[in-house]
């Protein structure tokens, strides 16, 4: 998994912890002193990551749920030397672009004016002369090629599917149409998470 399609990167210790979700230490010692606290805190955020950015994006997005099965990755790391050192747990997301179809996509037959889909959540398109069709063993929501010559669409022969937004799109506040609000979803579900994480595992640690 490429580093390079990290959507999100939530931080866990460290400065930048303490800088961007305001995570200072309970008892008035900074969190790196916390360790099996915060060790045991990261193993119950790992679990929520996932989950929490499958249903941040499907409140902005039409999609399937089942499309976005393998959509999403959770990895770590840490950024900075010895001694400021930040760990953090990163949602990777894929780039490839789901198919139009796990949008709602549906087509109304050769009379209809095209198929229809709804990428943004409540809001249906219709894809001008697009159609549903199964090729090589493959049902996909599908436009016909422009003829250079004509300027119009094939009556046959090539074909192309059509694409929403990927996995990546979706959630990495890149603005694309709700991404910027599905990022800000995940990463509030996150930070609530794990400053009430943090604190029980505090408590059980005696602190």
């Amino acid at each position: 998994m490429s580093r390079r399609n990290s959507a999100l990167k939530f931080y866990v210790n460290g400065r930048r912890a303490e800088d961007l979700h305001g995570l200072t230490d309970i008892a008035g010692r900074t969190l790196s002193r916390f360790d099996v606290a915060v060790t045991r805190a990261v193993v119950g955020l790992k679990r929520r990551v996932t989950p929490a950015a499958s249903r941040a994006v499907r409140e902005e997005y039409g999609v399937k749920a089942g499309a976005l099965s393998k959509g999403f990755k959770v990895q770590s790391g840490a950024r900075g030397r010895r001694g400021d050192r930040s760990d953090f747990v990163s949602l990777w997301a894929s780039t490839r672009r789901i198919p139009l179809l796990d949008f709602g996509g549906r087509w109304s037959g050769p009379r209809s004016r095209g198929a229809r889909a709804s990428i943004e959540r409540g809001k249906s398109k219709v894809y001008d002369s697009a159609f549903l069709a199964t090729i090589e063993g493959r049902r996909a929501i599908r436009v016909r090629a422009f003829n250079g010559t004509s300027g119009k669409r094939h009556g046959r022969g090539p074909v192309r599917m059509l694409y929403g937004p990927s996995a990546f799109e979706m959630v990495s506040g890149l603005d694309y149409r709700g991404s910027v609000a599905a990022r800000e979803h995940v990463m509030e579900e996150l930070r609530t998470f794990y400053i009430a994480e943090l604190r029980r595992q505090y408590k059980l640690q005696g602190a």
